[in-house]
């Protein structure tokens, strides 16, 4: 068994479907109205972003956050440089940690964003 869906409750389902879309390559596979949005990567992992009775946003855990492995840090260098030129908050900047390097951006109803790679490739 594979886990290969995840729903993140947004107060602004547009604007989270293009953070995704923008920063992280996410691809709109399906939208009803402003109630939910599916999108998919490379791999067929399916993040859903909803809001299907208007509520507002849950407040998530300190430590909860989404995580996109990447195989180069060259890449997630790449990607910090470009999140924080295009004015999005950091949790963390860009960091060693242990065998990553790793930072953490502020998305959508403050969802931290985990972007990390394997350190020397």
């Amino acid at each position: 068994m594979i886990i290969n869906h995840v729903d993140l409750h947004v107060s602004d389902v547009d604007g989270a479907r293009e953070f995704f879309e923008r920063w992280f390559g996410l691809r709109c596979i399906y939208q009803r109205a402003k109630e939910i949005a599916l999108l998919e990567d490379d791999a067929g992992f399916s993040l859903g972003v909803s809001n299907l009775r208007g509520s507002p946003p849950p407040l998530y855990p300190p430590d909860f956050h989404v995580g996109f492995m990447l195989k180069h840090s060259t890449d997630v260098r790449t990607l910090y440089e470009a999140v924080k030129a295009g004015g999005v908050p950091m949790k963390f900047d860009l960091a060693e940690a242990g065998p990553v390097l790793v930072f953490q951006c502020v998305g959508p109803d403050g969802i931290p964003v985990e972007v990390q790679a394997p350190l020397g490739t």
